[in-house]
This record gives structure tokens, C-alpha cells and sequence, in this order.
């Protein structure tokens, strides 16, 4: 017979609670849309811009020059797509 066995979690193994609105909104929406298509991440990494990148009207993304420098360089730094959104997801929630 199988038991299942659920232990709550400790205080300090818990997550953290949301603080809040990102302070770099239009990199948080970069981050979304390249988890949700990660073709997005590929083709930042190659270096294309991001309006063709992300080839889609709606989806139109104003960085201003802080979050287009901070992008190029992410896309320099990393060498896969996790890298990628794992360095972009700590920018843009000011964690790195």
C-alpha cells in the first residue's frame, strides 16, 4: 500500500512574497513573451533588434536606451536561452 506523506513547508523554504510592480516594466515584458516563445530568446541572442525579433504588431515592447543596453548585454553574456531569461528575469525583477 502506498502512503503519501505531506510535510508543510518551514518558514524558511517558503517563497517570498510578490513586493510589487517591477521598476523595468518593458524588460519584465521582454522576459514573458521570450519564456512563452522561447524563437524570441534565439533570435535576441543572434542579435537581431527586438521589434523583429518578436515579429508581431501587438506585441511592441518601448525600451528606452538603460533596458536596450542592459539587453544587448545580456545577449552577449549568455550562451543558451535559460541563461538568457534567468539573467533578464533577475534585471528586470532587480534582483542582479
Amino acid at each position: 500500500m502506498l502512503t503519501l506523506s505531506i510535510k508543510p513547508a518551514s518558514l524558511e523554504r517558503r517563497t517570498r512574497p510578490l513586493r510589487g510592480q517591477s521598476s523595468r516594466p518593458a524588460l519584465t515584458h521582454v522576459v514573458l513573451l521570450a519564456a512563452a516563445n522561447p524563437g524570441i530568446a534565439e533570435r535576441l541572442m543572434r542579435g537581431d533588434p527586438l521589434d523583429l525579433a518578436i515579429d508581431h504588431p501587438q506585441y511592441t515592447v518601448p525600451l528606452d536606451a538603460r533596458d536596450r543596453a542592459t539587453l544587448t548585454d545580456i545577449c552577449a553574456r549568455a550562451h543558451t536561452i535559460n541563461e538568457f531569461l534567468i539573467n533578464l528575469a533577475a534585471v528586470a525583477d532587480g534582483t542582479a
